[in-house]
């Protein structure tokens, strides 16, 4: 028994009626979301490069001549482009002797004061001077000018980052998935091993105060350092709130839990872009994307454990009493021990099914169908043992059940043999119908429903022995499951493979149409305020169309599509900026939508044991891929729509990698490891949405 349509029905039973999990349900998402897109895009305007030319020699400079004129004069440049790195070496000295001349003629200006001595007229002297004293073209010497109209300042402008020092804003990007290539692994595997609760508080001590010392990094290498630092919670913070959130939920919220955080995700890069814009001060945008979430700090008098993450590990009671609080809190009462005869009817209901298997020779309900497929896959990926209960106090009922159990076992035999039309050997059929040992009956059932009798009548009485004894009798065995485990599974292994190779695509897509935004030949500010503006139609349009009509032909749709307009902006002139936009914006909708139905369909094709674990293993390949991200988007540098022909190939490729993973729509959400190598094992690729069995 794996506990995943116990846990299902408990949990819808626990918010039946009240708002508190729907306001535990958007906190959740809402850390998973508005701080994660703050900590991770809030580069884009902190790193910023503003145009930024050569200044000129400090005897220019003293002349204070228009900005126009110094620039025609200093800097190399066509039709107002100039060059950013080049300016023209003059002779200082001669530049000086002329200027000297020039002051002694001026019978009305103190000596010294050379900066009042050129009036309009002898402006058009002065630049001929210096067009003569022109040698030819060096590197910048005396620093750089930037322009202001977009940013008063940013890392760049202060440190002055550009030309041979461009490459460390690039680097500090690309550490910063460094960071969150490792940080990931790490949490997931604490977060597995330790709960979701301690881990997302952990996280939540460690991100805000990294984050506001980012504000104060006194050069760049100490910011770099902080950043890679911060990385170490990106994408673990976004994850594994959300993965609380799919666990904690029941059945119908599985689908808006995915939907609600991209469209926070979304709307926090709107809130982000319009903070940059007001601003227009790194270290004021750092202070502002960082010092409010001090008020995290108070989830840990608001969030529970996932009920789900308790199964696994065994501890029963502990997964009930969270279930009851949360219930609790809603307005509903649910008594002691629940959760233990939730168990207990689910399991009748299977035996039941089974006898009627055996009766009848036919399924006459969706569950009894279900529950043969399930049998009958199991004996090909590992021995399947049924004990049925027996009182000691019926030997009638002691033999009942003995001849059940072997004609179970019999039917099984012949479902096998009809689906593999192989035929059994005579030890491999005597071994199945060998007569169960009665010491062997006597143990999980009745036991665990003594114990529970016991909870029910004396709940004051319980003590810490008695609940170990509980949660050990009724664990599922996969406690101590690690991500090596999804190796031995060959079904599990390729779905954690594919999702994996999709996870880099998508990823690479989506950050890299997010960054790309200041090559797109518009106001940087609008440019990323409408990319995520787009996000959040997609998500709703990706909730109605995965309710509809499943994950992955939505998911296939949705990345091919974006993929498309990708590769359309090669053909789009310079000319037509806007085109260009349009088109970008268009594969940023579909590629944020991919991601949402993507988040989802991973997160119901991994069993609850592994599932932050492998989602960790997987974002941390995926964030290798992410490396690239920075790179890609340099490449703008050699041609605008290069970035976005590369990002509209890989979204084509993720596209077809959708349709060799299985369909989650109506399906429970696997439990154990048993449960995910059962799981989509018999699909085809052409495949539609099951209808609901339930």
């Amino acid at each position: 028994m794996t506990w995943t349509r116990e846990l299902d029905e408990a949990a819808t039973l626990a918010t039946r009626q009240g708002y508190w999990h729907i306001i535990l349900f958007y906190l959740l998402c809402g850390l998973a979301a508005i701080p994660t897109s703050f900590l991770v895009f809030s580069q884009v305007f902190t790193n910023a490069t503003p145009v930024h030319w050569c200044a000129p020699i400090p005897e220019i400079d003293e002349l204070d001549l228009p900005e126009d004129v110094v620039l025609n004069l200093t800097v190399p440049g066509v039709d107002g482009v100039y060059e950013s790195c080049l300016t023209y070496d003059i002779d200082i000295n001669a530049l000086n002797k002329t200027l000297k001349q020039m002051t002694n003629r001026s019978n009305n200006v103190p000596q010294g004061s050379v900066q009042n001595v050129l009036e309009d007229k002898q402006i058009e002297s002065v630049g001929d001077s210096i067009l003569m004293l022109r040698k030819g073209r060096v590197s910048c010497k005396n620093g750089w000018q930037f322009q202001k109209d977009l940013y008063t300042r940013t890392l760049v402008t202060e440190f002055s980052l550009v030309c041979d020092r461009e490459w460390l804003p690039r680097t500090s990007n690309t550490l910063f998935w460094v960071g969150s290539i490792f940080g990931n692994v790490f949490f997931g595997l604490l977060s597995d091993r330790y709960g979701r609760r301690p881990t997302i508080l952990l996280m939540i001590t460690l991100e805000v105060p990294l984050a506001i010392a980012a504000s104060f990094p006194g050069n760049y290498w100490m910011f770099i350092v902080l950043r890679v630092a911060g990385g170490l919670f990106f994408p673990a913070l976004y994850q594994l709130p959300f993965i609380l959130a799919l666990e904690l939920m029941p059945p119908k919220w599985r689908t808006y839990a995915g939907i609600v955080v991209g469209m926070l995700f979304g709307s926090g890069m709107c809130l982000l872009a319009v903070l940059a814009w007001l601003l227009r001060d790194w270290f004021y945008l750092s202070l502002a994307s960082s010092v409010p979430f001090v008020l995290l700090f108070g989830y840990y008098w608001l969030i529970p454990e996932s009920p789900r993450w308790l199964v696994g590990r065994g501890r029963i009671a502990d997964a009930e009493k969270v279930l009851r609080e949360l219930a609790r809190r809603n307005g509903i009462r649910l008594d002691s021990g629940f959760l233990i005869e939730l168990h207990k009817k689910v399991k009748n209901d299977d035996d039941e099914a089974q006898i009627t298997i055996l009766r009848n020779g036919q399924v006459l309900s969706p569950q009894t169908k279900e529950l043969k497929q399930r049998k009958n896959e199991m004996i090909a990926y590992k021995p399947t043992i049924i004990i049925s209960e027996v009182h000691e106090e019926d030997d009638k009922t002691d033999h009942i059940a003995e001849e059940e159990t072997r004609n179970i076992n019999i039917i099984k035999l012949a479902d096998t043999k009809s689906d593999t039309e192989e035929e059994l050997s005579p030890n491999d059929r005597n071994e199945i119908l060998q007569p169960i040992d009665k010491s062997k009956i006597h143990t999980l059932r009745r036991k665990s429903m003594q114990l529970v009798n016991k909870i029910l009548l004396k709940e004051e009485e319980e003590d810490i022995l008695e609940r170990n004894r509980l949660d050990d009798q009724n664990s599922e065995g996969d406690c101590k499951a690690s991500p090596l485990d999804i190796l031995k599974y060959p079904n599990l292994r390729r779905k954690f493979f594919l999702l994996t190779v999709n996870w880099i695509a998508i990823g690479v897509v989506y950050n890299g149409l997010s960054y790309n935004t200041p090559n797109l030949g518009v106001d940087d500010y609008l440019a990323f305020f409408i990319g995520g503006l787009v996000e959040l139609p997609s998500y709703f349009i990706a909730w109605k169309s995965m309710e509809r009509f499943g994950r992955r032909w939505v998911l296939f749709c949705f990345v091919n599509v974006g993929g498309v307009a990708c590769l359309c902006c090669a053909l789009v002139p310079e000319a037509w900026p806007w085109v260009t936009v349009f088109l970008a914006m268009l594969g940023r909708l579909c590629a944020a939508a991919s991601f949402s139905v993507f988040y989802v369909h991973i997160g119901e094709l991994l069993p609850t044991v592994l599932r932050a674990q492998a989602m960790a293993c997987a974002s941390f390949i995926a964030g290798i891929g992410l490396l690239a991200c920075p790179y890609i988007v340099s490449l703008a540098s050699l041609s605008r729509d290069l970035p976005l022909v590369i990002m509209g190939v890989l979204s084509l490729f993720a596209g077809v990698i959708t349709l060799f993973l299985p369909e989650t729509l109506n399906q429970p959400l696997p439990q154990t490891l048993g449960d995910g190598e059962l799981f989509g094992r018999d699909f085809k690729v052409l495949s539609c949405v099951e209808e609901n069995l339930e």
